[in-house]
C-alpha cells in the first residue's frame, strides 16, 4: 500500500513538473501585453512542432498506459481513487492546453 502511495505521488509531481515546463516553453509564443494584433513570426509553428508536441504526446502517452494499468487493476480491486486521480490529473492538463492556447491568441486579420 505505501508503495502505491508512493508511485501515485511520484506520477502525480511527474505530471505536475511536466505542465510546468509545458507552459514554460509556451510562453515563448504567448502574445506579449500590448502587442495584441501583431502578426508572429514564421517560425512559430517550428518552435510548437519540435518543442510542445513532443511534450504533449510523451505524457499522452504515458498517461494513457498509466490508465490502463489503473482501469485493468479497477476491474480487479475497484480502485475507485486510483481512477479518480487520473481523472483530476487529466483535467489539469486540460486547463494547461487551455491556458496556453487563450494566451497564443491573435486577431483573425492576422491569422
Amino acid at each position: 500500500m505505501k508503495t502505491l502511495l508512493r508511485r501515485r505521488t511520484l506520477w502525480i509531481a511527474v505530471n505536475l513538473l511536466g505542465m510546468a515546463v509545458y507552459l514554460k516553453l509556451a510562453s515563448a509564443l504567448w502574445v506579449v501585453s500590448g502587442e495584441e494584433g501583431m502578426p508572429r513570426g514564421p517560425g512559430d509553428a517550428f518552435y510548437w512542432l519540435f518543442f510542445l508536441v513532443p511534450v504533449l504526446a510523451a505524457f499522452t502517452l504515458v498517461n494513457s498506459m498509466a490508465l490502463l494499468i489503473i482501469l485493468g487493476r479497477f476491474r480487479r480491486n475497484g480502485g475507485r481513487v486510483a481512477l479518480a486521480v487520473w481523472f483530476a490529473v487529466a483535467v489539469l492538463w486540460a486547463g494547461t492546453v487551455v491556458i496556453d492556447h487563450q494566451r497564443q491568441v491573435i486577431d483573425a486579420e492576422f491569422s
